[in-house]
Formats: C-alpha cells, sequence, structure tokens
C-alpha cells in the first residue's frame, strides 16, 4: 500500500482487490497477499471472531442466509472506509475440493466503482430521481444544455436544480459536488 499526496493530505492507494476464504466456524483459511491493506480499514469482528472484520461477517452471514433460504437479498455490502471511499464486499461459496467437504465462503473486498458510489451519495443526501440523474449526467461530464435537453427541461431549471443540490449537500460548485460524490481529493483528478 501506498500513499500519495492530495493536497496536503495522505491518500492510500489500494490494491484493486483482496480475496479472504472462510472455514465452516468463520476462520480464515487463506487470503490473498492485499488482504491486510484492506482489513486495517475495516471494523474488527465481536469476540471471539476479532481476526475477521465485521464487515466481512456480515456478508458471510448473508451468504449463509441465503444458502439456508432465510433471507433472499446478495451477499454485498458498500461500506465507509474513511477520506471520503467506500469499499464493495462480496461473499460466495467457493467449489468443494473434496467430496464430502464444505467448501470455504470467498469474500472479496474491492473500491467501489463510481456508478455505486454516486447511488450511495445521491441515497445519503436523499436526492430525488431528476437530482439523481442530474449527478449522474454532471459526473459523466454533460453539459448544462445537454442536461437539460436530457431531462426535457430548461438550463435554467437545471440549474435551480443544481443549487438545491448544492444546498443539500454543503458544497458551492460541480466540481465540489463530484469531488464529494466520487470520493475525490481536490487537486487529484482536475475537478
Amino acid at each position: 500500500m501506498t500513499s500519495h499526496p492530495g493536497n496536503g493530505a495522505s491518500r492510500l492507494e489500494l490494491p484493486p482487490q483482496a480475496v479472504l476464504t472462510l472455514d465452516e466456524d468463520m476462520a480464515v483459511v487463506g487470503e490473498t497477499a492485499s488482504t491486510r491493506d484492506w482489513l486495517d480499514l475495516l471494523q474488527p469482528g465481536p469476540r471471539p471472531y476479532q481476526a475477521v472484520p465485521a464487515e466481512v461477517l456480515n456478508v458471510a452471514a448473508q451468504l449463509l442466509a441465503r444458502e439456508a433460504g432465510v433471507d433472499d437479498h446478495d451477499a454485498a455490502a458498500r461500506v465507509h472506509i474513511g477520506s471520503g471511499r467506500w469499499a464493495v464486499l462480496r461473499a460466495t461459496r467457493m467449489s468443494a475440493a473434496a467430496s464430502g467437504s464444505t467448501p470455504p465462503l470467498a469474500v472479496t473486498i474491492q473500491e467501489c466503482p463510481p456508478e455505486a458510489r454516486l447511488d450511495m451519495f445521491a441515497r445519503c443526501f436523499g436526492l430525488p430521481p431528476r437530482q439523481r440523474e442530474l449527478l449522474e449526467l454532471a459526473s459523466a461530464g454533460a453539459s448544462t444544455a445537454a442536461m437539460a435537453e436530457s431531462q426535457g427541461t430548461s438550463v435554467y431549471t437545471v440549474q435551480d436544480q443544481f443549487k438545491q443540490i448544492f444546498e443539500n449537500c454543503g458544497v458551492r460548485s460541480r466540481a465540489s459536488l463530484l469531488a464529494m460524490a466520487l470520493g475525490i481529493v481536490a487537486g487529484e483528478s482536475g475537478l
């Protein structure tokens, strides 16, 4: 894991993903070399599972619930890892290596893709559908005129909608809004 400066603050560069495997008792039986970098950003699990982060146990338990037919939600979660960044955790069952043995669970951890971060941001601030659409269009680099055309409205209405978004989110510009929504440190992306 390395860090680079971002307007006076250091920001960790994380490996693209990590994989952690757990046995039936939720004990770690394997991990990729990059796993420790990710696990250090997560919350410790409850006793006696302190070696396994709570977020990992959460998605693993969700997979077990799915397998038992108790719940049909995906065995996945988005979690905040600090500095405006989010991670996605997903659990799946590995293939059985030997007959009769219970295959381990695999939990992958990776940085949240931009579209998922935008969705989470919009949910956190309670943005209505039209404002969510404007946020997505802004992240794609659309001009005000293109946004107005997409929504079948005027550029003035788009500007008014952005004023409302800015007020709700505590920012003053689209660049600041996108930096906040995408977890970008100022000076990092040219926004």
